[in-house]
């Protein structure tokens, strides 16, 4: 019994550094995903924004869905509990940015997918969190539009 006791301390602390570790670099790491999404929406944004009159329709539809897919991605990436403000701020406006553009597109996307044959199991219970994020993200969005809109008293 005195050499198990002796050996908790030593494992209390391996166990308690692998969790420090694991949590610095989930962190980090959704930090940087989360910027990595933002940065690689902007680009899809900024075409479809400029050629939107002047893109033919496979075009047209091809950066549709790069930024709902982006939009999905940022959507998922926003509820994840440890995504520091800076990076959620960056996140928040361009996809702020992409609704302007895709509205309610985005997630009648989304739901076609859903409601598709070809959706089966774990692919559907993807799909179904995409779109509950989605429409979180959505409802932010039309709630900061609205107080936007209104005059300052």
């Amino acid at each position: 019994m005195d050499k198990l006791k002796s050996l908790l301390l030593p494992l209390a602390l391996v166990f308690g550094a692998i969790a420090v570790f694991e949590f610095g670099a989930r962190y980090g790491a959704a930090n940087m995903r989360a910027y990595a999404i933002a940065s690689e929406l902007q680009l899809p944004i900024k075409i479809y924004t400029q050629g939107q009159t002047s893109m033919d329709p496979t075009s047209k539809e091809a950066f549709a869905m790069l930024i709902d897919n982006g939009i999905a991605a940022g959507a998922l990436q926003l509820d994840l509990w440890y995504v520091s403000k800076e990076s959620k701020a960056a996140l928040q406006n361009t996809i702020s940015e992409g609704l302007s553009l895709r509205g309610d597109a985005t997630i009648e996307r989304f739901q076609q997918v859903n409601a598709s044959e070809e959706t089966t199991g774990q692919s559907k219970t993807r799909i179904q969190e995409i779109l509950a994020a989605l429409e979180k993200v959505i409802a932010k969005f039309e709630t900061s539009q609205s107080t936007a809109a209104e005059p300052a008293s």
